[in-house]
């Protein structure tokens, strides 16, 4: 978890929590994950308030429990930064533009319905946010396989297959991989640290 500074005042942390989730709500076109590009840019690369892994940590946490991983996201992040009411924060920043955003097209929907420039902007926001997915995906890969690159590799194919190929329910192989995980550390895990330590020792000697 990162840690807050002491000097920052609280409500100042939880206003820039709302008004940052608040802005990618605001510019986010096309479902949840494509939220994710911009959370991983404004947090990681730009803020750096967290690492590459702990916001594949957050996007997995998300993505595992029941609702909408973009209000996931933001309420695991927000939590994170500063606690139960930071998530809050960040939960309703990411909302509130949804909300004003859908009672304003209830309006006017029926004259965009058939509107060719409202299909042709949604159409090509659609494409760019395809790429800044793929560009997050990319990014965050770079993290993940950079230990046990066989193990992670393998697992990845494994889902790549059975949800692309086969449509197989991803919840059943997320629950998979949480008790592939828990077995690994306990059991292959542990005995590669204890013969990595005996090999120190003896080298030592």
């Amino acid at each position: 978890m990162t840690a807050v500074k002491k000097d920052i005042s609280p409500h100042k942390i939880y206003l820039e929590l709302f008004l940052i989730f608040f802005k990618i709500g605001s510019i986010t076109f096309g479902g949840g994950y494509v939220m994710l590009p911009y959370i991983y840019r404004e947090l990681v690369i730009r803020r750096k308030w967290f690492t590459n892994s702990e916001i594949v940590d957050i996007f997995t946490v998300s993505q595992s429990i029941p609702g909408a991983i973009a209000v996931n996201a933001a309420f695991n992040t927000g939590f994170r930064r500063s606690g139960v009411l930071g998530g809050i924060v960040a939960t309703c920043g990411v909302v509130l533009p949804a909300f004003l955003a859908i009672t304003l097209i209830l309006y006017v929907f029926i004259n965009l319905r058939d509107n060719v420039w409202a299909q042709k902007f949604l159409a090509g926001v659609i494409t760019a946010s395809a790429a800044l997915i793929l560009l997050t995906a990319i990014d965050l890969a770079k993290s993940v396989f950079s230990k046990s690159f066989i193990i992670r590799v393998t697992i990845s194919l494994i889902v790549f297959v059975t949800v692309g190929i086969f449509d197989l329910n991803a919840m059943w192989l997320i629950f998979a991989g949480m008790i592939f995980g828990v077995l690994y550390h306990i059991f292959i895990k542990r005995d590669v640290n204890q013969l990595e330590k005996s090999e120190g020792d003896r080298s030592e000697k």
